[in-house]
């Protein structure tokens, strides 16, 4: 059987490593990806040393059941990757050590070439344009060549970045932030983002010590995210798969709210979580809530611990929700969910409060608009205009297709042969758990897709862990129906 994985991000090396430890000789698999990004995809290319992980390096592991892969492989290269510029300089009180992307990237692409080198494994270092559904399986494109294939595991990675202002035609404006070691730095110029999120954090962390002119965050609703805390291991006695077959199979393969909403409080009384108390920050004025998460680095650190654990519970719960269920949890749970989500580091949160403090970093919310007139752009709120030279946007990859402002001739290609539908929660359709596609003819036999595409079924599928479980599940239940178990 010959096996396209398109994409070599953190889904597609998964997809490849799980698919060899099955040892099944009859597999050949094709890996996909531009040269540029084969092994460690766009999220972890070359970029600027300082631009951390926002996870600590003991929780970002491509081997989920070795949360400490990554440590351990970086004790092993010590003398070769220079790690004084790859670390940041001191541990905190949270114990929590923070390395680069670029260093990520690094131990992604050895982790890579490890299955890459097998016999049965061919490598394209060419840019996929299409793939077309043929009698005996599909045809996958590049610019030079075809291939025929019985399976295709397609992890593109995330949608482009948005353009919620329309300002990609305007001159100095930044569409997308990263690669960051891209922008030539005026210390003199002003500059805003727009975003409050980990992105815009990024890049203060990146500006801040050559700017010389304050650095402005504007966004809808200012609000960042919380500070990483002491980090624990958190294991449900609640949330259980068991627990959540049994509710479905009381309500017609439905997991309605109110019962989840009662094993969540269970959980949060039995692992003793004041929920009064971390729930009810209020995260819209930034100063006030990073210093109560600073201040408080064992108590957000265990509330971290459970949400991380809850998000990785999602796949198993999400796809079963009524769509009342989906948006009421949106209006009403959502925001605390995401805050604890995907925290800062300590040193970024540090170095954000000063710069609030110093009066070089400020935080606006309530943005309602922006035009570029006479040179300078022009950033409304309800209370204020503020002029610049430059704008960064960093809101964010879309969620959604149509705003999706970059185009993706594969996407584009997929979508007009109707073999992938837009979901309404964002992404594309496919079978919850599997991930198998839904074309608008019905399930697709043996084709997959995986991470952020997919993210109106499989919500918070986009970290790397979460990216290399989706992986795991995902090729289980393709080897199970392979061998017709």
């Amino acid at each position: 059987m010959k096996i396209a994985i398109i994409g070599t991000g953190v889904a597609g090396v998964s997809v490849l490593k799980y698919l060899s430890k099955n040892k099944l000789d009859d597999f050949k698999m094709i890996c996909f990806d531009d040269q540029k990004y084969l092994g460690n995809g766009r999220a972890f290319q070359y970029d600027d040393p300082e631009l951390l992980m926002n996870y600590p390096g003991n929780l970002i592991s491509m081997k989920p059941n070795k949360p400490d892969d990554f440590v351990k492989w970086i004790a092993k290269h010590d003398d070769t990757i220079q790690l004084d510029i790859h670390k940041e300089d001191d541990e905190n009180k949270s114990h929590n050590q923070y390395y680069s992307r670029q260093l990520f990237g690094k131990y992604m692409t050895d982790h890579f070439e490890k299955f890459a080198k097998k016999k049965n494994v061919k490598i394209v270092s060419n840019h996929v344009r299409n793939i077309e559904q043929i009698d005996n399986g599909y045809l996958v494109s590049t610019q030079d060549e075809s291939f025929e294939v019985d399976a295709v595991f397609l992890s593109p990675g995330q949608f482009g970045p948005m353009d919620p202002y329309q300002l990609i035609d305007t001159p100095n404006y930044f569409k997308w932030p990263y690669p960051l070691n891209r922008i030539k730095i005026e210390p003199e110029k002003d500059y805003a983002v727009i975003g409050s999120g980990l992105s815009a954090v990024d890049i203060v962390r990146y500006f801040t010590p050559e700017l010389k002119t304050k650095l402005y965050l504007v966004s809808r609703d200012g609000k960042v995210q919380s500070v990483r805390g002491e980090m624990a291991e958190i294991t449900f006695k609640y949330i259980t798969l068991s627990q959540l077959e049994k509710i479905k199979s009381k309500h017609n393969g439905f997991l309605p709210l109110t019962e989840l909403k009662a094993l969540f409080d269970k959980e949060v009384e039995y692992h003793n979580i004041n929920a009064d108390k971390l729930f009810n920050v209020s995260r819209v004025n930034p100063l006030r809530a990073m210093t109560f998460d600073l201040a408080n680095p064992k108590e957000v650190g265990y509330l971290q611990s459970f949400v991380l654990e809850l998000t990785r519970t999602a796949p198993l719960i999400w796809p079963f929700m009524t769509k009342s269920d989906k948006q009421y949890y949106k209006v009403h749970y959502a925001d605390v969910i995401t805050a604890y989500s995907n925290p800062m580091p300590e040193a970024t949160a540090k170095a954000m409060i000063e710069g609030i403090n110093n009066n070089t970093i400020e935080i606006l919310s309530d943005m309602t608009s922006v035009e570029y007139k006479y040179n300078k752009y022009r950033i409304h709120t309800k209370h204020e205009e503020i002029r610049v030279h430059y704008v960064i946007n960093a809101t964010g990859p879309a969620k959604d297709y149509k705003d999706a402002i970059e185009p993706n001739q594969l996407i584009d290609n997929l979508v007009d042969q109707n073999l992938l539908i837009t979901h309404p929660d964002g992404g594309f359709y496919v079978t919850p758990v599997n991930n198998e596609v839904i074309s608008a003819k019905g399930k697709l036999e043996h084709f997959y897709l995986l991470g952020q595409k997919s993210g109106g079924v499989n919500i918070y599928n986009n970290g790397i862990v979460e990216l290399a479980e989706e992986a795991k599940r995902v090729v289980k239940g393709f080897v199970q129906r392979t061998k017709g178990e």
